[in-house]
């Protein structure tokens, strides 16, 4: 299903939705792929966002599965929409070591956007395992005049 960017300058719009958020910042998120309903991120590893046996830790992971299924979202809504999380689901499936690669992809666009994603560890040899799937709803919503 090809999907259709409803703003045409949706890139730099999910560029400021990602910088926006400092926890990604944080725990070393970089944007490195954006296009209609697809987003992907990559986070290398640190001990400060790591748990004892030296792998990502599980919140971190479902943090950035989250995360990448809000980016996919912001590429199909309006100019001027923000999108926020409704709901979203984890499975953990193997260790994350090495580097993460979160591919969210958005299922079925809409006001409420349903979307999928994909969490692998890149170890350095290249090899790849996934290490978590997840899936949500994300909701698209108008920014508040607070």
């Amino acid at each position: 299903m090809a999907l259709q960017p409803r703003n045409p300058d949706y890139r730099a719009a999910v560029e400021r939705y990602v910088g926006a958020q400092e926890y990604l910042t944080l725990i070393g998120v970089a944007l490195v792929r954006i296009e209609p309903g697809l987003a992907e991120y990559r986070v290398p590893y640190q001990p400060a966002i790591g748990q004892q046996d030296g792998f990502f830790h599980g919140g971190v992971i479902g943090g950035v599965a989250e995360g990448v299924m809000g980016a996919a979202a912001a590429t199909l809504v309006e100019a001027g929409a923000n999108v926020v999380g409704a709901e979203y689901k984890v499975n953990f499936l193997a260790p994350g070591r090495g580097t993460l690669l979160a591919r969210g992809i958005v299922l079925k666009p809409g006001r409420l956007i349903v979307c999928r994603a994909d969490v692998l560890a890149v170890a350095d040899d290249g090899s790849e395992t996934l290490c978590a799937i997840a899936q949500g709803t994300m909701a698209a919503v108008k920014p508040s005049r607070g």
